[in-house]
């Protein structure tokens, strides 16, 4: 008997063996994971319910945004955007040995510490708690997730200085800590980072010279230190020690010195971003060498100097931004060549001469600033048949002359249409009434003369027209009571009689209504306080009669009332004579 014992217990142990290699099912979940889960559940706030399938009777493998492997163990957990509240403290971490991924980013509201306990998460290769609400400092001990790839916690409250142990992390390729209020480590204690890639410290506190361990990871190819406080020269040997960078954004600092000659030899460079700094020395001529550029931002320095003829070289440049530089120089025609840019900008710098031809090559052009600058002779009108992208175009604050082209009108996608304080002839061309696009149109401080047309009724988007001080005369059309959008009109100083139409009463968006220093007159629409968004209106030295419209201030927005030097009678609107009943009349209204 015990020998037949002996056999049996010999040949089961193998079978017993065997069924304890077996892999649990996907649906064999452990109990102590899905306890974890539904604690933590309960300790947050779930307004959309977004987590309504994690029950206790709903089988673990079908709960939503969480990954198991073939053991039934907790790989992933990516609940991105799905308006939590609440925090990680409620979270055992110690029963996720498995768990690679979490990832809570975009649209949660998920706040306070961020519990060190997280570092118990042996496997994880990725966090992502960026966009939320978390304070404090980074915990010490992320320095142990030895298989962390990616770790984001930008868009955070985080404070405090940087963990010098995350830089022994001997995995990390996305190192990304922007945007929150992450002070300097000790640099003498930190390592270079030979694994990253990708390196984002942007819109922090941050105040030292170019941090020189960045300089030792030579594997970046994206780093962004962007509106922090550094300062000092940019480094020269940044081309050396970084020299696969294709991605640099150093904005909103405060570097000095020039651009050193040595960024010439990083020709992989696709982004280049070092506005709002002290830099001077002029716009390089290296630049020209740098033909993968897509992305060129120098403005906000005081570089001074002309621009570069070498620029024109540039022909994957999708976006260029030399505004308030110091430029002093003509628009060069060799920016024709640019036949990729959509966003120019050299707005505010002291250029001269005329728009040359050659920009209607721009076919791609979608926005396009010289404001404020010195530059005469006459708009192309090529430039709108050439470019059917644009959607903004300022040229405002020069000192162009000529008529407004009729050609404008082919810009049919045109949203923004700013050409004020220039010195502009003619009339406004009706073919202006086909941009049913526009939302701000400024055509004023110019020298425009005849009527304003019909056809602006059409323009049904736009919210801003302003006139004024031109020397436009006739009737305000009124089909201006179809543009119902229209939150400002302004016509102020022109030669324009009259009446107000009818119709403007309609405009129920109306905000801002300037008519002062006119020759307009008759009644006003005694409708007119209709419109109960108004908050100034200023009908100053016309010869308006009648009564002022008795609900023009029921609204309870106007702020500004100015309707002297005109010839109205009779009595003032309620809110006006019954103070008491209304409250206290702004000192505004009064004059």
């Amino acid at each position: 008997m015990a020998e037949l014992t002996a056999r049996l217990g010999r040949d089961v142990l193998p079978l017993l063996l065997l069924v304890a290699a077996i892999p649990a099912p996907a649906n064999a979940v452990a109990p102590s994971q899905a306890e974890a889960l539904l604690a933590w559940k309960a300790s947050l706030q779930d307004d959309a319910a977004a987590l309504s399938e994690w029950t206790q009777a709903a089988p673990v493998c079908g709960w939503r945004d969480v990954g198991f492997d073939a053991a039934g163990r907790v790989v992933t957990l990516r609940l991105r955007g799905l308006g939590l509240g609440g925090g990680l403290d409620k979270l055992n971490f110690a029963a996720f040995p498995a768990l690679t991924e979490l990832d809570l980013n975009g649209n949660n509201n998920l706040n306070g510490t961020i519990p060190a306990s997280i570092s118990r998460l042996s496997s994880l290769e990725l966090l992502d708690l960026s966009s939320n609400g978390f304070n404090g400092s980074i915990p010490l001990e992320f320095g142990d997730l030895s298989g962390l790839v990616e770790l984001r916690l930008y868009n955070n409250n985080l404070a405090d200085a940087i963990p010098h142990q995350l830089s022994r992390l001997p995995k990390i390729v996305h190192f990304d800590l922007g945007s929150n209020y992450l002070t300097d480590p000790d640099y003498g204690k930190f390592s270079p980072m030979p694994t990253v890639t990708f390196m984002s410290l942007y819109h922090n506190p941050l105040n030292s010279s170019f941090p020189e361990f960045i300089l030792k990871s030579g594997n970046i190819t994206y780093l962004d230190l962007s509106q922090n406080t550094l300062f000092g020269p940019l480094p020269d040997s940044l081309s050396e020690k970084l020299p696969n960078l294709r991605y640099l954004n150093l904005s909103a600092n405060g570097f000095s010195g020039r651009i050193p000659p040595s960024f010439g030899k990083l020709t992989k460079f696709e982004d280049l971003q070092i506005a709002a700094n002290k830099l001077v020395g002029g716009v390089p001529e290296f630049l020209g060498s740098m033909t993968q550029l897509r992305n060129l931002e120098l403005g906000e320095n005081r570089l001074g100097g002309p621009i570069p003829p070498v620029l024109g070289w540039l022909q994957q440049l999708q976006r260029l931004d030399i505004k308030s530089a110091e430029l002093v120089s003509s628009l060069r025609p060799e920016l024709g060549n640019l036949i990729n840019l959509s966003f120019l900008d050299l707005s505010m710098n002291q250029l001269c001469g005329s728009l040359p031809p050659e920009v209607a090559r721009m076919k791609a052009m979608r926005e396009f600033s010289i404001s404020s600058n010195n530059l005469t002779g006459e708009i192309p009108p090529a430039l709108f048949t050439s470019c059917p992208e644009l959607i903004s175009f300022q040229v405002q604050n020069n000192t162009i002359t000529g008529k407004i082209p009729p050609e404008l009108a082919k810009a049919r996608k045109l949203n923004i249409m700013y050409l004020f304080g220039n010195n502009l002839t003619g009339s406004i061309p009706a073919e202006l009434g086909e941009l049913e696009n526009l939302e701000r149109m400024d055509l004023s401080s110019n020298l425009l003369i005849g009527r304003i047309p019909n056809s602006i009724g059409n323009l049904k988007q736009l919210t801003r027209l302003k006139l004024f001080f031109n020397l436009l005369t006739g009737k305000i059309p009124p089909e201006i009571g179809n543009m119902t959008a229209l939150q400002i009109l302004d016509v102020n100083i022109n030669r324009l009689e009259g009446e107000l139409p009818a119709t403007i009463s309609a405009l129920r968006n109306l905000q801002f209504l300037d008519v002062f220093d006119n020759n307009m007159g008759g009644t006003i629409p005694p409708d007119l306080g209709n419109c109960l968004a108004l908050q100034v209106v200023r009908f100053t030295n016309n010869s308006f009669s009648g009564e002022l419209p008795r609900n023009l201030c029921d609204g309870f927005a106007l702020k500004a009332l100015s309707v002297n030097h005109n010839k109205l009678t009779g009595q003032l609107p309620r809110l006006l004579v019954e103070p008491a009943v209304h409250g206290p009349i702004p000192q505004r209204l009064l004059r």
